[in-house]
């Protein structure tokens, strides 16, 4: 096998390989699931030493590496052993695992449970601690052990030494951000903390917050407590939690100031500080790195929106793209021979995307960084691109036919994308449909089928009509009780929205007795609880009416789609 890879490939499996899946929400998982595939095939998968994450680069890796731990420790029913073969099928079961997952809808998921919803309004419970839990029921809890949380110090993986071929046990770093100090922060299964490296210089901010080790005998059990209660999903929500959408995870317990006060840890996103996930690579001394990098590329805008807000967005996503443009400098400088680089937004051949290259690329760079559900469609073409670019470059680099026959291809389902592709009207409706993928909301509307508009039609007339016979009954209010009622509209608001705004009202003495009065009115009369189920209502016909009706319009095999699914849309065939 060695024989047949020349140069990288060849080189990597003789030193510290390194391999690095980038932020981007799903659209970057499911791009890096391709990436994998063909790692796969190439039996690259086996040589990797170290998998830095970020964002959602930190979903896929966590669950990719779940699977590994099943393998490698010896608990799979099939008593699969770590060969090629094997690493393909742990792809094969991440491909098809993993997109069920996405195809629960994360984002709306967060606001489904009543219960919950309520907990998020009255008490110190955010999104960002509720999606922990969900990525922990619909990704990670189907490969643990039933009944157990998934605590972090557990993940290190422990080899049955009684395995023939033991490849490289892999270590994993989940990344995020401190807003504390602007520091890089990991999650390892043996420690956590900020981590310093080349982009630290002294700022004034304080220094870094050390590494707190799960084995210290030096911890206190206050300590000692709180960190053997971080779980992994908790890790993957902080890794992906978007400043301004998410509230930041917190972490208190593990640190005091030189006076003694308590420091509470506030985690967002790692790609604030480094979205490609290469920053721990270069600490971990690989020789050798892979890095799929799925984070969104900078889009030209001849005309851009001089809007308060539109420009402070564009703002932002300028100097990200100048903090990837200095680490990827960094990467090439470092060891341009021994890595290998794969972006979406990459060109590809014809050979991979007869006819509608071009287009096809641009369509997927436009497709949502979200973590809502994507349709088979938009899957498989961003699982298949990720595949053959990363084929495609790695030929390259080693002068080698895509498909050596000592690596032959294996069977992925996002391959029935190329008879998509080869069909001149099909090909079409596949761009239309990833086109749609561009908008965050109401996508199923956006595909301009008559089903869902005809629905809402019909929802929309019984309560419109309701209300409109109950005001024909009521004799005519004066502008100041619309004002009152318009004003007690907006409190409400106010309060179910305390984990955002209460910390804003109460720096104002006159809205802070305000506030503190309307709860105490609201909370006996179970006004958060109402609220919640509100919004769990609002979510339920989203993700049993909406979604599952853009998952229908996009799916490859319907006959694959959930059995209650299946027999509810089968009548909209």
């Amino acid at each position: 096998m060695d024989g047949a890879y020349p140069g990288f490939l060849s080189a990597a499996r003789g030193g510290k390989l390194g391999l690095a899946l980038s932020g981007g929400g799903f659209r970057a998982a499911l791009f890096h699931i391709g990436v994998l595939a063909r790692l796969a095939e190439l039996d690259l998968l086996r040589e990797v030493a170290v998998i830095s994450t970020v964002s959602g680069g930190s979903i896929i890796g966590a669950y990719y590496y779940l699977k590994v731990k099943e393998l490698l420790e010896s608990r799979r029913q099939d008593g699969l052993t770590p060969t090629r073969e094997a690493y393909i099928q742990l792809i094969r079961e991440v491909e098809t695992g993993f997109l069920a997952g996405v195809q629960q809808n994360m984002r709306m998921r967060t606001f489904a449970d009543r219960r919950q919803n309520a907990r998020m309004l009255r008490q110190r419970y955010s999104p960002t601690e509720r999606l922990a839990e969900l990525y922990t029921q619909h990704f990670f809890e189907s490969l643990w052990e039933s009944g157990k949380p998934i605590r972090l110090r557990d993940l290190p993986i422990k080899p049955k030494p009684a395995l023939a071929q033991l490849p490289t046990v892999p270590l994993l770093i989940i990344n995020a951000t401190t807003l504390n100090h602007g520091h890089l922060w990991q999650f390892t299964g043996a420690h956590v903390g900020e981590a310093g490296g080349r982009y630290e210089w002294d700022h004034g901010l304080g220094p870094l917050l050390a590494k707190r080790y799960f084995d210290d005998p030096g911890l206190s059990a206050p300590q000692r407590h709180r960190l053997d209660a971080i779980t992994l999903g908790q890790a993957v929500s902080a890794s992906c939690c978007v400043p301004g959408i998410f509230e930041p995870l917190s972490l208190t317990g593990l640190y005091e100031t030189e006076q003694g006060e308590p420091i509470d840890v506030r985690l967002v996103d790692g790609g604030v500080y480094d979205n490609q996930g290469l920053v721990s690579l270069f600490g971990e001394d690989c020789t050798h790195i892979i890095c799929s990098d799925a984070s969104d590329p900078l889009k030209k805008q001849p005309t851009p929106n001089v809007g308060l807000l539109s420009a402070a967005m564009r703002a932002n996503e300028i100097m990200m793209d100048r903090i990837r443009a200095k680490t990827l400098a960094d990467l090439f400088g470092r060891c341009r021979e021994r890595c290998a680089f794969f972006h979406l937004g990459d060109e590809v051949g014809e050979a991979a995307f007869p006819y509608a290259a071009q287009p096809l690329v641009k369509a997927l760079t436009y497709i949502r960084t979200d973590l809502d559900s994507f349709t088979d469609l938009e899957a498989y073409t961003l699982m298949y691109y990720g595949y053959r670019l990363s084929g495609g470059k790695l030929a390259e680099r080693d002068e080698v036919l895509p498909e050596p026959p000592s690596a032959p291809p294996a069977e992925w389902n996002f391959l029935t994308v190329w008879d998509l592709l080869v069909d001149e009207q099909r090909r079409g409706e596949l761009l239309k449909h990833l086109a749609v993928g561009a908008n965050p909301f109401f996508k199923v509307f956006y595909l301009k089928k008559p089903l869902p508009y005809a629905i809402v039609f019909t929802a929309l007339l019984f309560p419109v009509g309701v209300t409109l016979f109950l005001f024909s009954l009521l004799p005519p209010l004066p502008p100041w009780v619309w004002g009152a009622l318009g004003v007690l509209a907006l409190s409400l608001l106010a309060y179910s929205q305390n984990t955002r705004i209460i910390q804003l009202l109460d720096r104002i003495p006159p809205f802070r007795r305000t506030r503190r009065r309307l709860a105490r009115a609201l909370t006996p009369l179970g006004v958060p609880m109402l609220l919640g189920l509100l919004g769990a209502v609002i979510t339920w016909v989203h993700l049993n009416i909406f979604d599952r009706m853009f998952l229908w319009y996009g799916a490859v095999d319907r006959r694959r789609l959930p059995s209650g699914k299946k027999a509810f849309w089968s009548r909209f065939k």
